[in-house]
């Protein structure tokens, strides 16, 4: 099964579900694990927190202005900032993943630490990719690379990955309004 069919059945399970629990039924299987609040729970001093910790500091050394900069080229909005290389690079068709990996790291972290620092500036990549999918008009698209990456897609011609960018791009979004109550993700 390909990853996009795997992740429609996974999304198509968790809706079901969702509905189920919603009506009232009782699932035949008791779960032995339960999602809970990461703000209830704070690591205390030891390896895992100090790979915490460190995990914090590189997500804080991340540049807000740098990780929207493609956004804001394909939405024809100035940017002065230096573009981020590797997947990242301007010519790149990968563009824009690791923003959406900064948003889904970003909003876990917020919740596992209170770090207020790194939710801040998650929150202010969120209100830039506001400001681009304005730009770009009222069908709701924002990405760090054009929509004519999906045609190239549709018509079977050579591209690295725009579903799994844009993924990585809703899920960031998805998770800031979950795990940060971020309205504005939304």
């Amino acid at each position: 099964m390909n990853a996009i069919r795997r992740t429609a059945v996974r999304s198509f399970v968790l809706a079901v579900c969702a509905v189920l629990t919603a009506a009232g039924v009782k699932p035949a299987v008791p779960a032995r694990a339960l999602p809970f609040d990461l703000g209830r729970v704070r690591l205390l001093d030891g390896p895992f927190k100090a790979a915490m910790d460190r995990d914090l500091d590189y997500m804080k050394s991340l540049d807000p202005d740098r990780l929207l900069h493609m956004f804001r080229v394909t939405a024809g909005l100035p940017s002065a900032a230096k573009p981020y290389g590797g997947w990242e690079k301007p010519d790149g068709e990968l563009r824009g993943h690791s923003t959406g990996h900064f948003l889904s790291a970003s909003a876990l972290m917020s919740a596992a630490t209170g770090d207020a620092v790194i939710k801040a500036r998650a929150e202010a990549v969120v209100a830039g990719l506001a400001a681009c999918q304005k730009a770009l008009g009222s069908s709701g698209y924002v990405s760090a690379f054009p929509e004519s990456f999906f045609d190239r897609v549709e018509s079977v011609r050579p591209v690295w990955a725009p579903y799994y960018t844009v993924h990585k791009i809703l899920a960031g979004l998805v998770a800031m309004a979950e795990h940060a109550g971020s309205r504005e993700a939304l």
